[in-house]
């Protein structure tokens, strides 16, 4: 069975002064570790740090499913939402959930999305931002894409996380090829 693919990427960095800080400067303070390999064909821009391939779990296929035959209430078959976690399980296509959500600024586990745009015929890419008020303190390792429903649709698990504190804002770029 051929799954969407996709990836995630760091595309941006604001710091908690509110000025922006290349993802360079970022990868050289350590706040953020590129992924190992290419990843070439996604469109990535030059500035982008890709922090490796994500999983398209069994629930978000069913989302997709839904969304396609127009079910009713729409909104709840979209992605509408992100969540991060300390959780450190691979990604399996059972997942249903983060492993360990963390609470973030909303006093929820997820937070709305910040854009959707196509890139290609069949690439989308979902950006969201962990705000400087968003999950401080916490050793990030699992990102999760969810539907306006709650249903998880995709799960990344890194072995190098971010070290996310009030310092600064990481734009993040998710890109799934179907």
């Amino acid at each position: 069975m051929n799954r969407p693919k996709g990836i995630l990427t760091i595309s941006g960095i604001k710091l908690a002064d509110g000025k922006i800080l290349s993802t360079q400067q970022a990868v050289d303070y350590g706040w953020i570790v590129p992924a190992p390999g290419a990843f070439r064909g996604w469109g990535l821009a030059r500035h982008e740090v890709p922090l490796g391939e994500n999983l398209f779990v069994d629930q978000g296929r069913q989302i997709v499913a839904y969304a396609f035959g127009f079910r009713s209430p729409i909104s709840n078959y979209t992605v509408q939402n992100f969540g991060v976690g300390t959780g450190l399980t691979p990604a399996k296509v059972t997942d249903v959930a983060l492993q360990a959500p963390v609470t973030l600024s909303t006093g929820s586990t997820t937070k709305p999305i910040d854009a959707v745009d196509f890139l290609s015929p069949f690439v989308v890419r979902v950006a969201f931002t962990l705000a400087n008020n968003d999950a401080n303190g916490y050793i990030l390792s699992e990102m999760g894409l969810f539907s306006g429903g709650g249903a998880l649709i995709a799960r990344k698990v890194r072995a190098v996380s971010i070290n996310k504190t009030s310092d600064f804002s990481p734009t993040l770029t998710w890109r799934i090829r179907f």
